[in-house]
């Protein structure tokens, strides 16, 4: 997980988007503020469908419900800290805060009548709503939203606010956009997705071991976004003083089978439209052995 800084609206006088954007092998942040309109470099009235948004609200529903749901959220927990930590070193007051994809309270809790006066907690699945944690002492609202369509009108927030969630989103440029319009003329824009690398051991453990045993393989973990392609994407919709910054998180398991159980209970498990309905257990062995 890396930091996160803010960039303020530029008068309309002199209209300049900023943005940084901070990366990772495992964590991708990025921090926006500015703009009325967020150029999408699809063609016109093309929808990426890479993601099964159904299935990936059954996931983050189903470990939310598990009873040890708090063994896996270690994390998550420790991101949105960091992120929230980020919203203080911003000398200034948010009236009213967003945060998209809030899962159980990972960056809100965290939060407090200093950073901001208002807040309202977006999440696809109704059952981490209800676990969510609220900060104490702000007026907390939750709402059933999915990050792809926003029911915000515009210039009516503050600060939005993300964390581990956009990386599901099956078209960025659309949410972004929908986010900048919404954003008032000083608000700002603070989150952070997996990117780039995350992962990579066992996309090649699962990559080789079903090529030796099944003369091919399957999509097992999802597609991340890579930073020249973010940098690009956030180009085009007119961001300026673009940064990226590196940062790598790694967590050590014994082995394969303890990081799936874990991606799991994290609802992290694979939610791509051509994923394989199962893996033969020749190939998870043989996966857990090149691992």
């Amino acid at each position: 997980m890396s930091l996160c800084r803010l960039y303020q609206r530029a008068p309309r006088s002199w209209l300049r988007r900023t943005c940084l954007v901070r990366w990772t092998d495992g964590v991708l942040n990025f921090v926006g503020s500015d703009g009325s309109r967020y150029l999408s470099s699809l063609p016109p009235g093309h929808q990426m469908n890479v993601f099964d948004r159904n299935a990936k609200t059954r996931h983050r529903t189903l470990a939310a419900q598990d009873e040890e749901a708090d063994v896996y959220d270690y994390l998550k927990s420790e991101v949105g800290y960091r992120l929230a930590d980020r919203v203080y070193d911003i000398k200034r007051k948010f009236a009213r805060a967003v945060e998209l994809g809030c899962g159980r309270g990972y960056v809100s809790h965290h939060l407090d009548t200093e950073a901001v006066e208002s807040l309202v907690l977006c999440d696809s699945s109704q059952e981490c709503l209800t676990q969510c944690k609220v900060p104490k002492d702000v007026p907390t609202t939750k709402l059933l939203v999915d990050e792809e369509f926003l029911p915000f009108a515009e210039n009516s927030v503050d600060i939005f606010l993300s964390s581990l969630s956009l990386h599901w989103v099956n078209n960025l440029p659309s949410t972004f956009k929908q986010v900048w319009n919404v954003l008032k003329q000083d608000g700002a824009f603070l989150g952070c997705v997996f990117g780039g690398e995350t992962l990579y051991q066992l996309r090649g453990s699962l990559q080789l071991a079903e090529t030796e045993r099944e003369g091919g393989f399957g999509a097992h973990i999802s597609p991340f976004v890579q930073p020249t392609d973010l940098a690009a994407l956030l180009n085009q919709a007119g961001f300026v003083l673009l940064t990226i910054d590196s940062d790598e998180m790694t967590i050590n398991y014994p082995t394969a089978f303890h990081l799936m159980t874990d991606l799991k209970g994290m609802a992290e498990n694979n939610a791509t439209w051509k994923r394989k309905s199962h893996l033969h257990r020749d190939s998870m062995v043989a996966a857990a052995a090149i691992y």
